[in-house]
């Protein structure tokens, strides 16, 4: 059962968006978030709309992986657009919501929160406080609709061992606890801007804004490739949100779905 029309007082008072979370569903406890956006963007559900829930059962990030959270602790919210283009915008979005969140934890928590490529805000030793999943359904060549779902580490304090040197929270970062309504608020005023740059001037116009915050920028990595394992020195970001990587070859590789792992 979800709860939708007025936005929450909490909510209202902080919010400045034109129309990123003027609607909003909010659900105690969900299977996904990014189940019930792209059901409701499937329905002709408006671009902006926010679906919000407090605990996912099925929560899940890029490679199948799962995303694990407490009930009342973080932020766990999806996002429905319609870009111009094709199923391809999934990559560039991806990268503009990951842009927009580095920017507002940065400057609320008064540190350095970086990019990593191609789907997580990190600290700048890697750990994870941030991820996003964007999921899309097109017609033909053309994209109907995009969701993009977006997890925020807050008010944990502690991680199960299996993630505890890999994954962070504001909490942990500030030593203090944090209001999640402001927060969100927060994110989608910044999402919003940097969304809509991207619908005006293309990602063209924020690759530089993402490339400055890249944590692999710069770095030797390794991937799969054909079943071979391919190691090379990341060069930046290509106009469509390929990582670029020069091989020992000197040849160039533009990588789009692959798992980059950071070799030295």
């Amino acid at each position: 059962m979800s709860d939708i029309g007025p936005l929450p007082p909490d909510l209202q008072r902080r919010l400045a968006t034109a129309y990123l979370g003027r609607r909003y569903y909010f659900y105690p406890a969900t299977d996904s978030t990014n189940d019930v956006a792209m059901t409701l963007a499937a329905e002709g559900e408006a671009e902006g709309t926010v679906v919000a829930t407090d605990y996912q059962r099925r929560g899940r990030g890029r490679r199948s992986h799962t995303w694990e959270s407490p009930p009342h602790s973080n932020l766990m919210f999806s996002i429905i657009l319609r870009p111009r283009g094709d199923a391809r915008a999934a990559l560039p979005v991806t990268l503009v919501i990951a842009t927009a969140i580095s920017v507002t934890l940065t400057k609320l928590l008064d540190r350095d929160l970086l990019v990593k490529w191609p789907n997580d805000v990190v600290t700048g030793d890697g750990k994870k406080i941030a991820g996003i999943l964007a999921e899309s359904a097109s017609s033909g060549s053309s994209l109907v609709h995009l969701v993009a779902g977006v997890g925020v580490n807050v008010n944990v304090a502690t991680f199960p061992d299996e993630l505890g040197g890999t994954a962070t929270s504001c909490r942990i970062l500030t030593g203090v606890d944090w209001d999640r309504a402001d927060l969100l608020a927060d994110l989608l005023g910044t999402i919003e801007a940097y969304y809509d740059r991207f619908a005006r001037d293309g990602f063209e116009a924020l690759v530089s804004s993402y490339q400055a915050r890249l944590l692999q920028a710069g770095k030797r990595v390794a991937f799969e490739r054909g079943g071979e394992r391919v190691a090379g020195r990341v060069t930046g970001i290509a106009r469509d949100g390929a990582l670029q990587v020069g091989l020992d070859d000197t040849s160039q590789m533009e990588l789009y779905g692959e798992h980059v792992e950071v070799v030295e």
